[in-house]
């Protein structure tokens, strides 16, 4: 009898021995498929997160000054001022020259259509944006001409 309990332990520690270990495979993590609440510059992310967080990750993205435009005018028409004017002046700011003029004509008297974002023209903050685009662009001729009317 203890042989063959002793046959039956050496069987069974030889089959634990025998087996081959298993190893797992890594698995990686599956990317998102882009949702439109994944997407940096929609309307969708835009309702769905905080302004600055919004701003952020839209800039991120490095629209062209185009593109980002018309995220300005999705902003503008669904009453997202704040996003609207964190966006021209982060871009305005950093020297793009379009979006800094765009920025000026929403205040300056000569180009303002009131918006829910843009009520009242304002001379004084048109002036200032004129003059951050001579900052960049001292031979722009428009910005020149409308800083100078703008000072009177």
């Amino acid at each position: 009898m203890i042989v063959l309990l002793a046959l039956g332990a050496g069987v069974w520690w030889f089959m634990q021995q025998s087996k081959p270990a298993v190893i797992d495979e890594p698995t990686l993590p599956k990317t998102p498929t882009p949702t439109p609440q994944t997407q940096p510059c929609t309307l969708e992310s835009m309702k769905s997160q905080a302004e600055l967080a919004f701003v952020q990750s839209c800039l991120q993205k490095a629209p062209d000054s185009a593109a980002l435009l018309e995220v300005i005018n999705v902003a503008k028409a669904n009453k997202h001022c704040e996003v609207a004017q964190r966006l021209y002046a982060n871009r305005a700011q950093n020297g793009d020259i379009q979006i800094a003029t765009a920025y000026a004509h929403e205040y300056d008297p000569k180009y303002h259509q009131a918006s829910e974002c843009f009520k009242e023209p304002e001379a004084a903050t048109a002036a200032y944006w004129y003059e951050t685009i001579l900052g960049f662009d001292p031979t722009n001729a428009d910005a020149k001409q409308r800083f100078e009317e703008l000072k009177q």
